[in-house]
């Protein structure tokens, strides 16, 4: 209905193009046309202008399905500054972006499988790609087109050298890692002792864990003092030989080092027949077998393929100060244990990156934020993760975990779900199908001041019987009220019913203390061959050599 000062205007201008195309008005010149045309054009925008509104500010928080709720306004001082987009708003298509700032305090992604997850994801990383970001996407999916997906960004950035695939369910299409040649003992040792299941509770299983962590700090402690390069293969048969350990400790230089593993090695010395002194290796088995095992998964068939090498392709490290990227594909389903196990060594070998770039002037720390993105965490965390989300963010390293449920978190401990959360600044929920799961992401998502309506509507009649009366109803009533009355009331900003009826990327999020209904962006990728991974020329570092203990096999073994 055309109503008001704004259509009247509206209609009179283009009244006004009728008059100047009229054929009685041509002899007013050429001025009539371009008149023609303002007139138009303002007549148009004056009419549209609340349809327009309409359109942009469609809040309809009532339906059960395709509800529009009302997002917080972009911060002023996000507009036009350096960061990644997210999302446009429900209520208005308003852009909504993550400033570099913001986005190093980390960003949680939360939904059920199939909701829009790993788009966003992608979305992310083609925008961190396109502006010469580096990243590392942990993929717990295993899926062929998004690693192609990750391929075709590198290429169409020109970065395709630059990009790094971690595959170890197919060795000949991957490049080549060794985690275990980065790091001080302390660090090495750490990420191979999260092979093992915690043994807090077990006092019997923890004395093995304790001496297989001694054992590991000792060993590779020996092993970089000697400038020696080793990998799983060589490390393994460390653990289970007593002459590779006394090959170990004739190499070790004087100092502080050869008289750790000496002392070590002590309490697995015995006297031989022959009056020698020896290392039992049968007791060196018992104590450290189990920890040897471990080690030995990486070290066979298509683990060894990738992992048993001395100069690697792919240094975490360097990749995370030279902003280049890697692709790691998880195999969860098909050798879910040893896939697990990588993941973790993988967080961990990015911890040690982080202390690294700590360590560095601020001039020569990543200029554009590295992106972490943990995808499918919760199968494959661990406690010692909750440090790495609190020391990233100094060195411009940002964390993107993403995950199915907040019970998937609480599995590794009972706050670990509290850290995560605590530690990332933006939290972007998607649908979710469990109840316990939506009712948190309700109170991650906070409350709003909102006002309720009361209304009261009331009718009363009587009739009375009067001694005298001169008409039959003098004595009749009738009497009637109507009532309205706000309450202001503190609620929950979304319901868990509207959680678990979001669409295909739609989400909440929560970014700081601003609140917005989104639509995720999606990429559409076209088709494209299986990627072939890229080879890199590789060298022994400096003034090292390698061990090679696994070349001599049949000797340790049978001494």
């Amino acid at each position: 209905m055309l109503a008001g000062r704004r259509d009247a205007l509206g209609l009179l201008a283009m009244a006004g193009v009728v008059a100047a195309t009229n054929p009685w008005a041509a002899f007013a010149g050429e001025m009539l046309p371009l008149a023609a045309g303002v007139s138009a054009a303002a007549g148009g925008v004056l009419l549209s202008v609340p349809w327009l509104k309409k359109k942009l500010n469609n809040i309809n928080s009532k339906a059960r399905v395709g509800f529009v709720l009302r997002s917080d306004p972009t911060p002023e001082h996000a507009r036009g500054k350096l960061g990644l987009h997210i999302g446009q708003t429900a209520d208005k298509n308003e852009s909504v972006d993550i400033t570099n700032g913001v986005l190093q305090r980390h960003l949680a992604i939360i939904g059920q499988s199939g909701v829009g997850k790993t788009t966003l994801i992608e979305s992310l990383l083609w925008q961190q790609t396109m502006r010469g970001g580096g990243w590392l996407f942990i993929d717990g999916k295993v899926d062929a087109d998004t690693r192609n997906h990750v391929a075709y960004m590198a290429e169409a950035a020109g970065r395709q050298d630059e990009l790094y695939v971690l595959d170890i369910s197919n060795p000949e299409n991957s490049n080549t890692m060794n985690p275990l040649l980065e790091g001080d003992p302390d660090e090495v040792a750490s990420r191979l002792m999260n092979l093992i299941p915690s043994s807090e509770n077990n006092p019997g299983a923890d004395f093995y864990r304790q001496s297989a962590n001694h054992a590991l700090t000792v060993i590779i402690g020996a092993l970089q003092a000697a400038n020696k390069l080793y990998h799983f293969g060589d490390l393994s048969i460390l653990l289970q030989s007593g002459a590779a350990m006394e090959t170990l400790e004739r190499m070790t230089p004087e100092g502080g080092a050869k008289r750790a593993l000496a002392i070590f090695l002590d309490q697995f010395r015995k006297r031989g027949k022959d009056g020698d002194t020896m290392i039992d290796t049968d007791r060196l088995k018992t104590v450290l077998g189990g920890m040897s095992g471990r080690i030995a998964l990486f070290a066979q068939g298509k683990f060894g393929e990738v992992f048993n090498v001395y100069a690697p392709e792919i240094v975490l490290k360097d990749i995370v100060v030279q902003g280049k990227m890697l692709y790691v594909s998880l195999p969860t389903m098909g050798k879910d244990t040893a896939a697990l196990n990588l993941g973790k060594m993988i967080i961990l070998d990015l911890r040690s990156a982080v202390a690294v770039v700590q360590t560095l002037p601020s001039h020569e720390r990543p200029k554009i934020p590295f992106v972490a993105v943990l995808d499918e965490m919760g199968s494959y965390v661990m406690k010692g993760v909750s440090t790495l989300f609190e020391q990233a963010r100094s060195a411009g390293i940002a964390m993107v975990p993403a995950f199915q449920s907040f019970s998937q978190l609480n599995e590794v401990s009972e706050d670990f779900a509290d850290i995560v959360i605590q530690n990332t600044w933006t939290k972007v929920c998607f649908k979710f199908g469990a109840v316990q799961s939506s009712e948190m992401a309700c109170e991650l998502l906070g409350k709003s001041v909102k006002y309720i309506k009361s209304l009261s509507v009331s009718d009363s009649q009587g009739t009375g019987a009067a001694t005298l009366r001169t008409t039959p109803d003098a004595s009749n009533t009738r009497t009637g009220g109507y009532g309205e009355s706000w309450r202001e009331s503190e609620d929950y900003r979304v319901t868990p019913d509207q959680i678990r009826s979001l669409g295909m990327g739609e989400t909440f999020v929560l970014t700081g203390s601003s609140f917005y209904h989104l639509m995720t962006p999606m990429l559409f990728f076209p088709d494209m061959e299986d990627y072939t991974v890229m080879r890199y020329r590789t060298f022994l570092a400096k003034g090292k050599e390698p061990l090679r203990f696994e070349d001599n096999l049949d000797k340790f073994l049978t001494a």
